[in-house]
């Protein structure tokens, strides 16, 4: 099928999940079931939007500013849906802002016929590149539930709940992430490891939330937990946006 047809499509797809999304907003405060399908429509409409651009390139749809925009919003969303029966306005409200936060700001760059660099084109950065998506949308869920927490004086332990899954399988997902990384970093540059800013400060949050899974076992620190979720969310932003985007860094868009 023409590339460009697809590109064409995926656009279109694109703007149909945004214009979904947005309806959120008033949807949100309605039943649970409204809701779950509502987000359900939106996500299945992102997914084919990201599934048509890979078709179109041949590739993992994950080339540019705008792939990874998208990409990183459908992890958060996903997410999202995942928690739906949490009955928080304010973690359902933080978590979806910034999923739809990252698609609008997509939607300024552009959304052009766009091929993998060779640097791209293997198996590693297939894996590296989704599974850190994820990780970061489960730690940014930890910080809306911490913020939910700070506001609610229902629901504690389930913030508690989704806190400390977030810190938990995030770390996982990330060690692993890092590991398909560093294979990558030694096919494409030659070399596990770089003094580059994007991979200092990965080493940087690593070890943060590293620290974040222990405080359980330090009683004098654990109530800094809810603290220390939000300031996660900081260095998350740091981590990708700051580094991939902003600073002149080896895995720049």
């Amino acid at each position: 099928m023409n590339p460009q047809f697809l590109i064409k499509l995926s656009v279109i797809f694109f703007w149909c999940s945004l214009f979904i999304y947005t309806s959120y907003w008033i949807v949100g405060f309605f039943g649970k079931r409204v809701r779950f399908f509502v987000l359900l429509s939106g996500i299945i409409l992102h997914a084919s939007a990201i599934t048509f651009r890979g078709f179109a390139i041949e590739y993992f749809p994950l080339t540019n500013k705008f792939e990874s925009f998208t990409g990183f919003a459908l992890a958060t969303f996903i997410v999202l849906l995942c928690n739906s029966k949490v009955e928080s306005y304010v973690y359902r409200i933080a978590l979806f802002c910034v999923g739809y936060c990252f698609l609008v700001a997509a939607s300024f760059f552009s959304k052009n016929l766009s091929y993998a660099p060779p640097l791209m084109l293997t198996i590693w950065y297939i894996l590296h590149v989704p599974i850190s998506f994820f990780c970061y949308a489960l730690w940014t869920s930890a910080s809306a539930a911490a913020l939910a927490k700070c506001f609610s004086s229902n629901n504690q332990r389930r913030f508690e709940q989704i806190i400390d899954f977030g810190f938990q399988y995030g770390f996982i997902a990330f060690s692993i992430s890092m590991v398909f990384g560093g294979l990558w970093g030694y096919v494409a540059w030659g070399s596990y490891f770089m003094w580059d800013a994007k991979l200092l400060w990965s080493v940087i949050i690593w070890f943060f939330y590293a620290t974040c899974i222990h405080l359980d076992y330090w009683a004098e620190a654990k109530k800094f937990k809810t603290t220390l979720a939000l300031v996660g969310f900081i260095i998350l932003l740091t981590t990708y946006v700051g580094t991939g985007f902003l600073a002149q860094s080896s895995h720049s868009f």
